[in-house]
């Protein structure tokens, strides 16, 4: 009976990993899909667009007429949530990135702020401090080059997780890597 037991563990626990072994691995086809689709949608549309970081995911950004960064807030684009327990590593030329708070309400107060102050004297004048002013820390540019980064898609304490590695060209290779004791 001990025996059982102890294999019945055995394969409840192999069972329980294959199914976070799945669900890393969805998600990260996912983010891989969605990074390429940005990309081709810059080009095709002639835009710039950015990726960043969040403390509770990532989102794309586009660039607008005023030469500032917006969320892309609806459509396939939109911000996206990466659920606990898993998290995001984003690395830019060997730098790791720290992810950004995103306060929405304050970023879309400041949107229909700089809107009313384009519409009503014709000219937008830019806040003297960027840091004010939400960035992209990856761009997907309209030319087709593109910063070159990796984007890790871990497990805390799980042996193993998936990178996602972009060159200047927008082109993406994902792989599973494991983790070094």
């Amino acid at each position: 009976m001990v025996i059982i037991g102890i294999l019945a563990t055995f394969v409840s626990l192999s069972i329980g990993n294959r199914s976070v072994e799945d669900r890393l691995q969805a998600e990260s086809k996912r983010l891989q899909q969605l990074v390429l689709f940005a990309a081709e949608q810059a080009q095709v549309q002639g835009v710039e667009i950015g990726l960043r970081s969040t403390t509770d995911g990532f989102e794309f950004m586009r660039m607008d007429n005023n030469g500032l960064w917006q969320s892309i807030d609806e459509g396939t684009l939109r911000p996206r949530e990466i659920a606990p327990p898993f998290y995001l590593e984003l690395t830019v030329e060997g730098q790791k990135i720290k992810p950004v708070a995103v306060d929405r309400q304050k970023e879309r107060q400041q949107r229909e702020d700089d809107k009313k102050k384009d519409e009503d004297d014709g000219k937008l004048e830019l806040d003297s401090k960027p840091k004010n002013r939400p960035q992209p820390q990856v761009f997907l540019l309209s030319s087709g080059d593109a910063t070159a980064f990796s984007l890790d898609l871990k497990l805390k304490n799980f042996p193993a997780y998936y990178r996602l590695d972009c060159d200047v060209l927008s082109r993406c290779k994902l792989e599973r890597q494991q983790v070094r004791s």
